[in-house]
């Protein structure tokens, strides 16, 4: 039996669970990489985004004529994802369209067909495109549907761009979605209706996956401008600008946005005397908090004090104080611990501001949501280490993966960091904290000597060095143990320090290759594609080249698709072929089809110091003729 379909998966759940946003998708995964990218790292260049596009777009027309095979095309979108060139791709359709070069209704045909049979998602989201460009029912319940999940949200809202009412069709979209589905159609809603702004400050903002953005796009949406200066604050809706400000400001000054401080003394004023959820707390802890990153910027720009604005944040930090310092919110605060319905992130936050330090088993209902929350880590193994020290290190005997602490030390690159590793993080600060604090754990700083994680391993020898003094007679052994273990020259030469032993350095690699096929001719038509850094360096004997390469110097960049670990994988080299190390993996994957192509690359080096980490460049993509190269 075929596998089912996703549309006709989406579909049938849906009927299964009426109830809107679908239950059955993952709002902490779904459409995170295509909307974050949207809204934040597009940055590839137009020409390279025509380019995609013309050749999907004649991948299609002879795809329906016969010309190549399905998987051909399957072939083309996993390998140029449409998210690169996602509106390049819409305009072509509706051109090809326009031009009559190709046949309207096969093409429809065609949509349909992907769009509801489709098994894979790259499929799906091109046929959501090209029924963007027939309105009618069935292509906008097709759309609904499939954009009311995340993963599709926001090839919903491209396809949608040239509806007659494509507003109304993006804010019912918005009442139905969460997570980052939720975030995009905020971003493409303008509020022009009273009902559609009332929505906006009401529920807009509450998104669980995202708020802090969700709720700066409600705040700043030119069309909220008048709804905001006639608001009236009422005991009913007060909580929903406490969460609109709580949020936008956690991690934003307040003069970042133009409707932000009208909108913090409007509340000020009436939390004064009405505030009493922890949310209503939070936003004067929030307000507080950006109001002396704002003070601090005029410090700095003393010429150009504005005294107005100043006299303004000087009433504002008083009336915050007039709230945050109420007897009432301990019990209020304990509630939300033993309920939490907030971020972690502004949980943390109000307990630092109101100095208050809870038991550690409080925060249970925050660990059970995520047991290596980065924020309870900063309050308790930063902040607060002598109180928690003893707490934390039963709790992580208890809950450290099997693999964190096994005999596998291993070689991780900072690109390799996920949030698999944030138990190893952990320990890493445990190993401080312990440190800090003069506690001796020697199990514990022997069993680190072998782990995982490098940071681990690294703090594990700077522990047993700080307490050299107290070495049971385990030590000597355990470090032997570890250097016969380790697979990094620099931990392997700090455990011999410490032994007492001293030993060669370790061999650092040494490696040309050849860049004779390489063609290069820096010009002023070249255009920057990204920033980015070599990655890999530590592991290359610099020494050959550290005298000879310096900042603004070009770097060839060489693919090396024959590469164990990594397919997309590209050389960074000197100009005369000395590897230096690779572009990292998160970055390597368009490159590497740009090269792959036909297109030339280069590097340009950015940081004076090539023996630093992961010193910085920018990659170009080189427009000379070839005429001019030859």
């Amino acid at each position: 039996m075929a596998k089912e379909s996703i549309y006709k998966y989406i579909n049938n759940m849906s009927t299964k669970h009426p109830r809107l946003p679908y239950i059955f998708q993952d709002p902490y995964i779904a459409g995170w990489k295509d909307i974050t990218y949207v809204l934040w790292y597009d940055n590839l260049p137009f020409v390279i985004k025509e380019k995609l596009a013309v050749d999907l777009m004649d991948q299609i027309v002879r795809c329906i004529e016969n010309q190549s095979s399905m998987e051909e095309l399957r072939d083309m979108l996993r390998e140029q994802p449409i998210i690169f060139y996602l509106t390049n791709i819409n305009k072509r359709i509706k051109l090809y369209i326009s031009e009559r070069l190709v046949d309207k209704r096969t093409l429809y045909s065609f949509g349909i067909k992907l769009a509801t049979q489709g098994h894979s998602e790259e499929e799906v989201k091109l046929g959501m495109l090209i029924l963007g460009a027939f309105e009618n029912d069935l292509v906008r319940q097709i759309l609904r549907t499939l954009g009311l999940h995340s993963t599709f949200t926001v090839y919903a809202l491209e396809a949608s761009s040239n509806f007659k009412n494509q507003n109304q069709f993006v804010y019912e979209l918005a009442k139905g979605t969460c997570g980052y589905g939720k975030l995009a159609t905020l971003h493409f809603l303008n509020p022009i209706f009273e009902e559609q702004k009332e929505w906006m400050f009401e529920k807009g903002s509450i998104n669980e996956v995202v708020p802090n953005l969700s709720a700066i796009i409600c705040i700043e949406k030119a069309d909220m401008s008048n709804f905001y200066e006639e608001l009236v604050l009422t005991e009913a809706n007060i909580s929903n600008l406490s969460y609109m400000l709580a949020y936008s400001l956690e991690s934003n000054s307040i003069m970042s946005f133009s409707n932000a401080f009208m909108l913090a003394e409007k509340y000020l004023n009436f939390a004064k005397t009405h505030a009493k959820t922890f949310i209503d707390l939070a936003a004067a802890v929030m307000i507080e908090n950006s109001i002396f990153i704002y003070w601090r910027r005029l410090a700095e720009e003393e010429e150009e004090q504005d005294f107005e604005a100043l006299e303004r944040q000087v009433f504002a930090k008083w009336d915050c104080s007039k709230i945050i310092n109420q007897s009432k919110w301990e019990n209020v605060v304990l509630q939300e611990l033993t309920e939490p319905k907030q971020q972690t992130s502004m949980i943390v936050q109000v307990l630092e501001r109101i100095e208050m330090i809870p038991t550690f088993w409080t925060f249970a209902l925050l660990l059970e949501r995520d047991p290596f929350d980065m924020d309870i880590l900063r309050f308790m193994l930063i902040i607060y280490p002598e109180e928690y020290i003893a707490d934390v290190l039963q709790y992580l005997q208890y809950i450290l993966p099997e693999e964190v602490l096994a005999e596998h030390p291993q070689i991780i690159d900072d690109d390799d960091i996920t949030a698999e590793y944030k138990p190893d993080i952990w320990l890493v600060y445990l190993l401080k904290a312990l440190q800090d604090v003069q506690c001796y754990e020697e199990e514990l700083f022997i069993s680190c000597l072998t782990c995982r994680f490098p940071d681990v391993r690294l703090e594990a020898v700077e522990a047993l060095r700080q307490f050299k003094s107290s070495w049971g007679e385990k030590v000597i052994s355990a470090l032997e143990h570890a250097y016969e273990l380790e697979p990094m020259e620099d931990i392997k030469e700090k455990l011999l320090d410490l032994m007492g032993k001293k030993g060669p350095k370790g061999e650092k690699q040494r490696e040309y290759v050849d860049i004779s096929q390489v063609q290069i001719n820096p010009s002023s038509l070249d255009i920057l594609l990204l920033n980015t850094s070599i990655a890999g360096i530590f592991y290359r004997d610099i020494c050959e080249v550290k005298d000879k390469v310096r900042a603004g110097d070009i770097l060839y960049l060489v693919r090396e698709p024959g590469n164990k670990h990594d397919k997309k994988a590209i050389q960074v080299t000197t100009e005369d072929g000395y590897v230096l190390g690779y572009i990292p993996r998160v970055d390597n994957a368009i490159l590497a089809n740009l090269m792959d192509s036909g297109e030339r690359l280069y590097a340009i080096l950015l940081s004076d110091d090539i023996a630093r980490a992961k010193p910085d460049i920018k990659i170009m993509l080189n427009k000379v003729g070839e005429e001019c190269v030859n």
